[in-house]
């Protein structure tokens, strides 16, 4: 794997426990970071769109002093919700920045603008909730002061995209897997409610949608094997925070990249494939080039998809595993 090349989300859980993070193995993560991207302690005045689990001010002034001591460049989340402006300068130059923040993300391209004329030292990233699927909305955003951009999550089943945002000049960020439904309209919703600590059934989000294995196999992830592919255009791969429960999976993500051992990317995604993973469908073998560069378009074409569709037939987890 690419050294300094994975970015993390952090929440309260791994925020209290980075001395752990930075000794783990003897600092076996230390040389793959880009970044840590983390949320506000205080949810009611810069929400990030997680899960608001606490964690106190000192928590993250801890977390920021770990972070510098050990090389790692932090990332505050600006990128959910209509801030108050006022607030961003205060948290920033009251506390983060003299903590040693290295950047921000943000979805909006004019509060990036205000953001890089005011600090200047200050990396300004976008965000895949700006939801930018064109080369040439990515040069407006770097007219606005986007230094790293973040596609929209389905850009990443899109190789010639990437490779010509690569070729003009601009340095992406993208994640491998996340879950959902290609454009799933119910993302949005679903973040609002996540803010407003509404717990409730996966069957109420996009896991409704994701049950039919046509839109299934068009969601936004991709293999090991395709992210090999496409990992020479891409500066930072962004993991979803779904990927690890613990270190020692988040070690053996890193340890199976590179490897020549069978692994199923669906071990790092969250329980609603958990049938997946159990039958031990190696997505790898399973999805080839030839899938990745016609699955590119919105358009479910299943009579393509259906010699695929043949290899879950006996995971009951998809309600639409043949043809109609």
């Amino acid at each position: 794997m690419k050294k300094q090349w994975l970015t993390i989300g952090f929440n309260a859980k791994e925020i209290c426990s980075i001395k752990q993070f930075v000794a783990y193995k003897g600092g076996a993560f230390l040389p793959y970071i880009y970044d840590i991207h983390f949320a506000h302690y205080d949810a009611t005045v810069l929400p990030s769109g997680r899960c608001s689990t606490k964690f106190s001010k000192r928590d993250a002034k801890h977390f920021l002093k770990i972070c510098s001591q050990n090389g790692i460049k932090t990332t505050l989340l600006l990128n959910f919700g209509n801030y108050n402006f006022d607030d961003i300068v205060e948290v920033l130059e009251k506390f983060y920045l003299p903590l040693g923040l290295s950047s921000v993300v943000v979805s909006n391209k004019y509060l990036a603008e205000e953001l890089k004329f005011l600090y200047p030292q200050l990396t300004i990233q976008g965000s895949c909730l700006s939801y930018t699927d064109t080369l040439n909305g990515l040069l407006e955003e770097q007219k606005c002061g986007i230094e790293i951009h973040n596609p929209a999550t389905w850009v990443i089943r899109n190789l010639p995209l990437i490779r010509e945002i690569h070729e003009n000049g601009l340095k992406q960020k993208h994640i491998m897997s996340e879950g959902c439904a290609r454009k799933c309209p119910l993302e949005l919703w679903h973040r609002n409610e996540v803010l407003s600590n509404k717990y409730h059934s996966p069957h109420l989000t996009c896991y409704k949608t994701v049950t039919d294995i046509y839109i299934f196999l068009m969601a936004n992830w991709i293999t090991m094997k395709q992210l090999k592919r496409m990992e020479q255009y891409i500066n930072a791969l962004k993991l979803p925070r779904s990927t690890f429960a613990n270190f020692d999976e988040l070690y053996r993500f890193i340890s199976l990249y590179d490897s020549g051992e069978p692994y199923n990317i669906l071990d790092f995604w969250g329980t609603p494939f958990a049938q997946i993973r159990q039958d031990n469908v190696i997505m790898s073998d399973v999805f080839d080039d030839i899938f990745f560069d016609n699955t590119i378009s919105d358009e479910i074409n299943k009579e393509f998809l259906d010699q695929y569709v043949s290899k879950f037939d006996k995971i009951s987890f998809f309600t639409n595993r043949s043809a109609k």
